[in-house]
């Protein structure tokens, strides 16, 4: 039996072994979303024609439609109501109509229609943030209008995305309500003003001129055509427009180019700084309540900070955060404050090391510093080069530490490696290495990679762990290196090695500092090597003259080889020996 069934296991066997193999069967994957429908293109604008011919008229028949309508006819009467709105310009009744129309429980189709009339209104908004904006987001296609919208809603922060459109967008808008064409030529006006596009800004007063349009009449016309003149490089003309302006009186741009003229005065040598602080100053009540007082405000704290009165420059700051901060002028008031504080941070780095006005600004208005700083944070760090330079690392490393966080990619490397610096500096040697392991990436450019693994070495020689600052520092080449590795062996207590290596720093191109010369001074008595050190003595003594190592080498001469040592010498030498030793101490900063 056990034979048997022996044979029938072998024969089974031998029959799976000629069976072919199966394939396993796949794994069923979970089927993918589906994608949500791409949203249909935006259509034509009739704006003329929800505009009206007659705005009382117009505005009571939308009203009485409204009344008479229910369901989703109350929802159309309600969009037509904030087409109208739109059509005029009138932008807190358009957002208030569009909040009445969402709560009537749209129907998607009157959804989609209510959105695409929400982002026209942001775009009149001069919004920073333009991405999710539907004239942006979907491709304009053949339609004038999205043309228009999509120039309008990109120009206040992506010009050169914006012009790409602007022939278009310019025929269109000869066809649009005059108060809406004022706005719309408005916005791209000032765009290509600020991005200093003369070409595009030349299209836009062309048309400007071409349209009548009450919009026009407060000076805004001619404000822009100065502009023009002043990117063409002719002052006077430019001038001649700013006077045309400013003779109206009232009004923003009015203002505005009366303000431009004292600039463009001061800046032609016509106008002395303190001529021009004399006429900002007599101006500044007619600014309160205008849309351009927080620009003018800016000029009057760029003259004061120009003309060495910084702490009136910084009042001015301020107040541009505290009174502006908060309303719905603040973006105006941070891009005027930022202005103003690159002429402020210009004055300071002209001053002489040691001041206190960086501090001041920094504790005084900090925040209201970061808030605007751009994206770059360009202003922050000068401000923490300030610091660094007036000896307040405490205050400049927060400010790094803040800018490091918020950086990536090489961007956040280098400016590791400029906290690192500063650490290092202040005796926080442990802390740069943790900055610079923390900030680190693959990727890195050579000179900013090389520049980091020297400071990662400075860090571990003041840290004290001399052996893997000098392995860490292999490889490296340059005047930095050979300084650091002569410290390092200094260290380390290779005397004979450290006083070579100081005495060929100069072989590397750099100029020995005075601590270099001393070091290598210090290597020369402590190996014994007399010689060595009386031909320092004779090279080097004239160079210690006059810095805290003067006397050194009169402390590490060899006394005379005969006659008796007086007890005067004795105490000098004594005297010398101490002083010697706390300033060796005190050297790097340990005990």
């Amino acid at each position: 039996m056990e034979g048997e069934v022996r044979d029938s296991i072998q024969q089974t066997l031998r029959q799976l072994e000629r069976m072919p193999e199966r394939t396993p069967k796949p794994v069923p994957q979970a089927a993918e979303p589906p994608k949500p429908p791409a949203p249909p293109p935006i259509g034509a604008m009739d704006l003329a024609g929800w505009a009206g011919d007659d705005f009382n008229r117009t505005r009571e028949a939308l009203q009485a439609a409204l009344d008479k309508a229910q369901g989703r006819a109350r929802v159309e009467a309600q969009i037509a109501l904030v087409r109208f709105l739109l059509a005029r310009a009138m932008d807190e009744e358009g957002r208030a109509a569009l909040e009445t129309a969402a709560s009537l429980s749209p129907a998607p189709d009157q959804r989609y229609a209510l959105r695409i009339l929400g982002d026209a209104f942001r775009t009149l908004d001069r919004e920073d943030a333009p991405d999710d904006n539907l004239f942006v987001q979907l491709p304009a296609g053949t339609m004038a209008d999205h043309h228009v919208w999509r120039s309008v809603a990109l120009a206040p922060s992506r010009w050169a995305a914006a012009k790409e459109g602007l022939p278009i967008a310019l025929r269109r808008l000869l066809d649009y309500p005059a108060d809406l064409r004022s706005r719309l030529l408005t916005t791209l006006a000032a765009a290509a003003d600020e991005a200093g596009d003369s070409a595009a800004l030349n299209l836009i007063v062309l048309e400007m001129i071409t349209v009548d349009s009450k919009g026009m009449a407060d000076g805004r016309l001619d404000y822009f055509r100065g502009r023009l003149a002043e990117l063409k490089a002719t002052p006077d003309a430019a001038l001649e427009r700013y006077d045309a302006a400013a003779a109206l009186r009232r009004g923003p741009f009015a203002r505005r180019a009366e303000v431009r003229a004292i600039e463009l005065r001061r800046g032609l040598g016509r106008l002395d700084e303190d001529g021009a602080i004399k006429a900002l100053e007599a101006l500044r009540f007619a600014w309160r309540g205008d849309d351009i007082e927080t620009d003018a405000l800016a000029a009057l704290g760029g003259a004061y900070a120009r003309s060495g009165r910084t702490e009136a420059a910084l009042d001015i700051f301020g107040l541009l955060g505290r009174r502006f901060g908060a309303t719905a002028r603040g973006r105006d008031a941070l891009a005027a404050g930022r202005t103003l504080l690159s002429a402020v941070l210009d004055r300071l780095e002209q001053s002489p090391p040691g001041g206190l006005y960086a501090l001041a600004l920094q504790a005084r208005h900090g925040r209201l510093v970061t808030l605007a700083d751009g994206a770059d944070g360009g202003l922050r760090l000068r401000l923490a080069t300030l610091l660094l330079r007036d000896g307040y690392g405490l205050e400049a490393t927060r400010i790094l530490h803040a800018l490091t966080e918020g950086a990536s990619g090489p961007r956040r490397a280098e400016l590791g490696a400029t906290l690192a610096r500063a650490l290092i500096d202040g005796g926080r040697e442990g802390e740069a290495l943790d900055v610079l392991a923390r900030t680190g990436g693959s990727g890195l450019e050579p000179a900013l990679a090389e520049r980091r693994a020297l400071l990662r070495a400075d860090a571990l020689l003041g840290d004290g762990d001399t052996v893997r600052a000098l392995d860490a520092l292999r490889g490296l080449t340059g005047a930095e290196a050979a300084r650091l590795r002569a410290q390092g062996l200094f260290a380390a207590g290779e005397w004979q090695a450290a006083r070579s290596a100081f005495a060929e720093l100069a072989a590397t191109g750099a100029e020995p500092t005075a601590d270099d010369l001393a070091l290598q001074g210090l290597s020369a008595y402590l190996a014994g090597d007399a010689e060595g050190l009386r031909t320092f003595g004779e090279a080097q003594r004239a160079r210690l003259a006059g810095t805290r190592w003067a006397g050194l080498v009169d402390a590490l001469a060899p006394p005379p080889a005969d006659g008796p040592l007086r007890a005067e010498a004795v105490e000098r030498d004594l005297a010398t020996a101490t002083a010697l030793d706390r300033l060796a101490r005190g050297w790097r900063g340990k005990p």
